[in-house]
């Protein structure tokens, strides 16, 4: 099937593609991760969390490029190269300047406050296996699936929904699994410092009009995260 285009994005995705994703996403969010835990309890097979979270990556990876490689194999800089540049630097800018906000209020609010999400992902990324998998592998999934799946398959009906289902579905795929094992106070503000980067990615999607611009970004959060990129 012949791939579409758009005035604000220069690739979308085919039938097959939203058909076979869409199918796909509950595996991703949750199917996978039970089953690899079962199959671990169940068959003695004595992976630590660490070589269970890199089986969960490395399968997703392979899934992603199955499905959507024909998605992925749109232009790098998609139609302009500087309006490429303009769109990383200004989604950036609008993910580094909501993220300041956001944790002032809470530092101010609710101090002390915890993100559950980051506490698990920093005790494994001592592994540099784990690291390349956070800063390489998951921004190709995740933007993959949240913004050129999920967004792009709703946009062209509803702009508004795009944006609320996409930023929903990001910030809870990081938390959901805390809900059963904190309080759900504490795991809502954990998902707070989310908002920024799923409305800065989903709006450099946009502008950008290729999916290689939110993974850029995404890469480069994620390495500032573990401080493999120090900000001045």
């Amino acid at each position: 099937m012949a791939r579409k285009a758009s005035n604000s994005m220069s690739s979308r995705l085919t039938r097959f593609e939203t058909i076979a994703g869409w199918l796909y996403l509950p595996f991703y969010l949750i199917i996978l991760n039970l089953l690899l835990q079962l199959a671990n309890e169940k068959l003695s097979l004595g992976m630590s969390a660490l070589t269970i979270n890199i089986a969960y990556f490395v399968i997703n990876l392979a899934a992603t490029l199955l499905i959507f490689h024909g998605f992925l194999r749109q232009s790098y800089f998609g139609g302009s190269f500087w309006n490429f540049v303009q769109a990383v630097v200004l989604g950036f800018a609008l993910y580094y300047a909501g993220t300041w906000v956001l944790q002032f209020a809470l530092t101010k609010l609710a101090p002390g406050f915890t993100i559950y999400n980051n506490e698990t992902v920093g005790s494994l990324i001592s592994d540099n296996i784990m690291m390349a998998v956070t800063i390489i592998l998951a921004p190709v999934i995740e933007e993959t699936l949240v913004r050129g799946l999920v967004f792009g398959s709703i946009r062209p009906t509803s702009r508004v929904m795009a944006y609320i289902v996409s930023v929903v579905l990001f910030t809870l795929m990081h938390n959901w699994q805390y809900f059963l094992l904190y309080p759900a106070g504490k795991v809502l503000l954990s998902c707070i410092p989310y908002l920024p980067a799923s409305v800065a990615l989903a709006w450099t999607y946009e502008k950008a009009g290729t999916i290689w611009a939110p993974i850029t970004i995404h890469a480069i959060i994620n390495a500032i995260s573990f401080g493999i990129v120090v900000l001045p």
